[in-house]
């Protein structure tokens, strides 16, 4: 049985022996993360159909298994199926995740971690739920990784220095011309740019713990999972980032171009034979019209209580912008 949110924020470490292990060895011999990851391969196998679970428990017998586990399209397939069809309390899935997630091998580690999109996707669909508990395996795993991510930052903010503009950069300093120098008067030395003061701003305030996954804490910890997530991007699976993308394109909407349009040479396209068929002012009211109808949109989305991944959406379009989907779509 999956552990429950309340276990899984209190705290990760005492919820498995090999949690307390891998807090007090964070990087376990070579031998040992072989051993963690067939015997995780093996515990997936048992949960899968047969036609699955013979190709995934073939993948214990790989040199390195947690990376086979990873790189693998056919257990990533099969864990979805199971992720979608599941979410509960008893989901034998959610369960595998979360041990996963607690192991100290850091290629396990990413192999569940590459589910978190799809994860984050399935149970923000499925609000509200209809038992308490129908969702209670996700928002274990979803625990699982803020919880994580909040040991890694030891209760300090994420900070990102600004620039202080008033200060000239060495960009800005005028250089003399040859024709400016005398070699009867030496030139004098330059005076030294007044020294800036940093300008720390908080790109992320300081974790929380969570012992449940709240209303009003939910887009925060699903934010934050996806943090943890992007940090590793270039090391997930391409289904993984595939997932990332349609995930993105449900939350942005119906209207939103981006969903079935990523190529820009059509965009461009499009957009040069609509200005050379419309006026400005008639293009001007056409662009109100559709901005009133988002905004009403919007609205009727808030008074339906209908939940978007707000925090999740702006750390993922602020991180990765269009280069991540455009990329998925190519491969």
């Amino acid at each position: 049985m999956p552990p429950s949110p309340s276990s899984a924020g209190a705290g990760a470490a005492s919820a498995s022996p090999s949690a307390s292990a891998s807090a007090s060895d964070p990087t376990p011999s070579w031998w040992e993360s072989v051993s963690q990851a067939r015997s995780r391969i093996q515990a997936l196998s048992s949960i899968l159909p047969p036609p699955a679970s013979q190709d995934v428990a073939a993948l214990a017998d790989s040199d390195r298994p947690a990376r086979a586990l990873l790189r693998s399209p056919a257990a990533y397939a099969a864990l979805s199926d199971a992720l979608r069809a599941g979410g509960g309390a008893d989901d034998p899935a959610c369960h595998w995740l979360y041990d996963t997630l607690l192991s100290a091998d850091p290629d396990l580690r990413l192999a569940a971690l590459a589910f978190l999109p799809l994860l984050a996707a399935l149970y923000l669909r499925r609000l509200p739920p209809e038992l308490p508990s129908s969702l209670s395996g996700f928002e274990a795993v979803l625990l699982a990784v803020y919880s994580s991510e909040a040991k890694n930052r030891q209760g300090k903010p994420v900070l990102v220095q600004v620039p202080d503009l008033s200060v000239p950069s060495l960009y800005h300093t005028p250089a003399s011309s040859p024709s400016s120098k005398s070699p009867r008067r030496p030139q004098p030395p330059p005076i030294p740019p007044p020294q800036a003061t940093p300008v720390m701003g908080v790109l992320s305030p300081p974790l929380e713990p969570q012992a449940a996954v709240k209303s009003t804490k939910r887009a925060g910890i699903i934010g934050v999972a996806f943090e943890a997530y992007y940090s590793k991007i270039l090391q997930m699976p391409a289904a993984s980032k595939v997932d990332a993308c349609n995930a993105v394109a449900a939350w942005a909407g119906q209207y939103c171009k981006c969903r079935f349009e990523l190529d820009d040479k059509e965009l461009e396209e499009e957009e040069g034979d609509s200005l050379g068929s419309v006026s400005p002012m008639s293009s001007e009211a056409e662009n109100g019209k559709e901005l009133e109808e988002e905004l009403a949109l919007w609205q009727g989305c808030a008074s339906m209580e209908i939940p978007v991944g707000g925090i999740a959406m702006r750390i993922m379009t602020r991180r990765q912008g269009c280069r991540y989907p455009g990329s998925c779509s190519s491969r």
